[in-house]
């Protein structure tokens, strides 16, 4: 009878487990919005702006971030991934320098960080604003910190502000959730491919899990549509 007695009263210690480790998951997809975001922050002056290329239509607000803040006088130099006509035709109109990337042996946000790394180390540039969307600001400070690693060269990121990201309410946006899930499968890649040399080379992350196709590799000889040509990483 005690034996049987006391079967009851361990059921609620279970309830209570099951209640305590959902309430661990809702808070851990709370905080995945911080998280991944967190590493934004101010605009300072800069030598140029970048704008890194998009998935699709949750990144159109980064060029006009990235065109704001030359116009806001932190730059005078922009640098886009990929334009639109109508982004370049407008970069082009308003702002003093602008050049492009229109192709690249590897697109990825890696390959765009080694793009930049190039222009700065031969063209005399020591700081950049790098200019994305929420969600990916983690990964990106992963990459630029080792990318960028021992050049002394600085880099500020700057997060776009889109409808589709109310802050840590994320999980209540659907483009959100997409974003948030490729950005932590993608986060995985870099550091098992970049951080521990993981034989996990083709094809990258980004074509994996982008949104949208990504460019076309470059021709033998890219022809270059911006005012200042940009060499692409080997």
């Amino acid at each position: 009878m005690k034996e049987g007695a006391g079967t009851p009263g361990r059921r609620p210690g279970w309830r209570w487990a099951g209640w305590g480790l959902a309430g661990l998951v809702l808070t851990g997809l709370c905080l995945a919005g911080a998280l991944l975001s967190w590493p934004a922050g101010e605009p300072r002056e800069a030598d140029a702006v970048v704008v890194l290329g998009g998935d699709g239509n949750l990144s159109l607000g980064r060029y006009a971030r990235g065109r704001d803040l030359v116009l806001a006088g932190y730059s005078k130099r922009l640098i886009l991934f990929y334009p639109s006509a109508d982004e370049l035709r407008d970069a082009r109109a308003r702002v003093p320098e602008v050049e492009v990337v229109a192709c690249m042996p590897a697109p990825s946000s890696w390959g765009e960080a080694q793009a930049v790394r190039e222009r700065m180390l031969t063209d005399g540039v020591h700081s950049v604003l790098v200019v994305s969307d929420p969600p990916h600001m983690l990964r990106l400070d992963y990459t630029w910190g080792a990318v960028l690693g021992g050049t002394g060269l600085r880099y500020t990121l700057v997060a776009t502000s889109p409808a589709w990201w109310p802050g840590w309410r994320w999980w209540m946006s659907p483009d959100a959730w997409g974003f948030v899930g490729s950005e932590v499968l993608k986060l995985g890649y870099y550091l098992l491919k970049y951080r521990f040399g993981l034989n996990v080379n083709n094809p990258d992350a980004d074509s994996i899990f982008a949104a949208s196709p990504q460019p076309a590799a470059c021709p033998q000889n890219p022809v270059n549509r911006g005012q200042t040509p940009i060499k692409s990483p080997n």
